[in-house]
């Protein structure tokens, strides 16, 4: 059973549960499927969703993909979420949609991962789908727009919530902070050595 966390300022659990009341990402009682690789970010998502969950109402599904690059640590990764979901009482869906290495194969295994979290809003249902971008993220996307001589309007970074269903309550967090935060909660991630 996921332990409520105290919503001390400035950490994880609290600043996603600003971030979801500021943009009115998810309703009461909603059906909230979380997307985790098992990476810090993710699993700073899942715990901290997990902790939050009682007190709103929502029914939590762990989601994962499996993309077939990393061999036995992918394979590591999923058997790693589904141990973690399984602690905290979740239902866990994980699937493997094989991405060949190649020439764009970051953009091809993202579109995989659409579409795997709009089957699973399908199928399930699921009301929304939310990912763990952080603040890091959001910082990233801008720079590399701005970079590849994107238009001043284009430059408004990774949205909050999408018209497909996505959230993104973790803008607000940093990636050293969901570290700091797991590591203060006794809370173990996996770390991808290609990322």
């Amino acid at each position: 059973m996921a332990k409520q966390h105290t919503l001390e300022p400035g950490f994880p659990p609290a600043l996603i549960a600003a971030a979801v009341s500021r943009h009115a990402m998810i309703g009461r009682g909603a059906r909230l499927g979380v997307a985790v690789s098992g990476g810090a970010d993710s699993v700073c998502l899942l715990v901290a969703l997990a902790g939050l969950a009682g007190q709103f109402g929502w029914e939590l599904t762990v989601l994962h993909l499996n993309h077939g690059l990393r061999g036995a640590d992918a394979d590591a990764d999923a058997a790693f979420v589904a141990g973690l979901a399984a602690r905290l009482g979740l239902f866990c869906c994980i699937q493997t949609r094989v991405i060949e290495p190649g020439p764009d194969w970051e953009n091809r295994a993202r579109r995989a991962r659409l579409e795997f979290f709009s089957d699973q809003m399908k199928s399930l249902p699921l009301d929304r789908v939310a990912t763990g971008h952080t603040l890091d993220d959001q910082a990233e996307t801008v720079l590399l727009r701005l970079l590849r001589g994107a238009a001043p309007e284009s430059l408004c970074g990774i949205l909050p919530v999408t018209q497909d269903g996505l959230i993104r309550p973790m803008l607000d967090v940093t990636h050293d902070g969901a570290r700091d935060w797991l590591t203060r909660q006794g809370i173990a991630w996996r770390e991808d050595a290609s990322n």
